[in-house]
């Protein structure tokens, strides 16, 4: 019978799993610094943008610029008509990327999120205890917003909300109906010059439509020049 030293086996045992650790060790390391066994996750989601004011004339795209350029911007937004305290956008430029863009349809956010996961259950087996797992890698925000919508600083916002107060309510309804009454007769005087045997109920039907779009395109146009106020 072949006798093997005790000595030597507690020696060859004990390098074998100092070897180990170290091995085990190293691949930690690679797997915590260099995402080892991990792949990048993408995942998208969209939701509906609400504004982040109470104005019913106009919606709004709140930012608070950040940092000593003033180049990177937090912006602040709702995505729920009964939501009460709003959201904000990640500060960290490293860790978030805004953009707003222009669309025709209904304004909405999307954004775009960016994770590690283990590439499959074995290394899920061997580097789980990291915690790495779903981590956290940056997320991209596009707010696509249309005409009805505009992108004010807080503090735009609040010079706008000052320069709505301090408007004329008599001189600017009295602007409004004369608005109103000439674009009412330019439509009306064009539309009988191609008919002219436009009856009476025709003729009411068309101005009462006409009206309805003057008062909208003039609050439109007002609320433009106050955007534009504010902004300077």
């Amino acid at each position: 019978m072949i006798s093997i030293d005790k000595a030597f086996l507690r020696s060859t045992l004990s390098i074998i799993f100092a070897l180990g650790l170290i091995v085990s060790m190293i691949f930690m390391i690679e797997n915590d610094r260099h995402h080892l066994g991990m792949r990048k996750v993408e995942s998208v989601k969209t939701s509906k943008l609400v504004s982040a004011a109470s104005s019913k004339q106009i919606n709004l795209l709140l930012y608070q610029t950040v940092g000593t350029s003033g180049k990177e911007k937090v912006y602040i937004y709702k995505t729920k008509t009964n939501q009460k305290k709003v959201t904000t956008t990640n500060p960290d430029p490293a860790k978030t990327q805004n953009k707003v863009k222009n669309t025709t349809g209904t304004a909405k956010l999307v954004t775009k999120t960016l994770r590690w996961e283990y590439k499959n259950s074995f290394y899920k087996f061997w580097f789980g205890i990291s915690g790495n797992g779903h981590k956290f890698i940056r997320s991209y925000n596009t707010f696509k917003i249309n005409d009805n919508w505009a992108v004010l600083s807080t503090q735009q916002a609040k010079k706008l909300q000052k320069l709505a107060k301090s408007e004329n309510q008599t001189k600017l309804q009295a602007k409004a109906k004369a608005y109103v009454e000439e674009q009412v007769k330019e439509k009306l005087t064009s539309a009988m010059t191609k008919n002219p045997t436009m009856s009476t109920q025709e003729q009411g039907a068309l101005t009462a439509k006409v009206s309805l779009q003057a008062q909208k395109d003039f609050k439109k146009q007002m609320m433009q020049e106050l955007i534009n106020e504010a902004k300077k």
